[in-house]
């Protein structure tokens, strides 16, 4: 197919005429950076995120953690060096809304954490959000003990009724259609009273990547998680340690 000369016009890729000498900074990852402050927001003391990632995604994560009462001071790194953001985890408190906009980590990973609020913590987003399942996030908190508002959409919005804690046990979850209902309850496990035991009972578990991203940054801030299979992973309570993050 030919191509027209004036498309090219649109932009004009640069190029260099020698040898070229630089330096590249390569942004953080988001899935890295929400992660990392979820778990930063339930640790026992103050951690660091260095040179996160600066997108809408983690803004709403950051916005939804403080709206539970978190504090994330965005500045300097301890280093004094590059962008940092301190984050110093309080007692989670409700009535609070929580905008997703339309991430997913948002929707998913911050349910859970929720639940450790003391009161109630109402999620809403985008439109598009209202069409993303959040029925493995929404059944297995139910499961382990939560009280959830969704009008049985198994969507958005919902309200999860905190009750300052959560026992956490053995739970099954289909994953098939989003690992993030896996890494969700994982992150939060830490803070449960017995941790969580996850099994996935669905036919595929994508981006098995992204849990082990998860399991990883977890055992860094020194919980205990077992991994007897690619189905099943167990997380103990109890270990908080604050985390320190450096983006790439």
């Amino acid at each position: 197919m030919a191509r027209n000369p004036a498309d090219t016009a649109l932009w004009p890729a640069p190029h260099a005429s020698g040898a070229v000498d630089a330096t590249v900074h390569v942004p953080g990852s988001k899935s890295v950076t929400n992660r990392a402050l979820v778990l930063a927001a339930l640790a026992s003391e103050p951690g660091w995120l260095r040179r996160p990632l600066r997108s809408r995604d983690t803004l709403l994560m950051a916005g939804g953690l403080r709206a539970m009462g978190v504090e994330i001071e965005e500045g300097v790194g301890p280093d004094g060096t590059g962008e940092a953001w301190r984050v110093l985890p309080t007692g989670l408190r409700g009535q609070a809304t929580v905008d997703v906009g339309n991430a997913g980590t948002v929707m998913r990973f911050l349910p859970p954490v929720a639940t450790l609020a003391d009161g109630p913590v109402r999620f809403d987003g985008d439109p598009r959000s209202y069409e993303r399942p959040l029925n493995g996030v929404i059944d297995a908190l139910r499961d382990l003990g939560a009280r959830i508002d969704d009008e049985d959409r198994g969507a958005l919005p919902m309200t999860v009724h905190g009750g300052g804690a959560l026992d956490g046990g053995t739970v099954e979850v289909d994953a098939s259609s989003s690992s993030q209902f896996v890494s969700a309850l994982l992150l939060s496990a830490p803070r449960f009273n017995q941790g969580v035991e996850v099994r996935h009972t669905g036919a595929t578990l994508p981006s098995l990547p992204h849990i082990r991203m998860t399991v990883d940054m977890l055992r860094a801030v020194g919980a205990q998680v077992d991994t007897p299979s690619p189905a099943a992973s167990r997380t103990s309570g109890g270990s908080r340690r604050a985390p320190c993050w450096a983006g790439t």
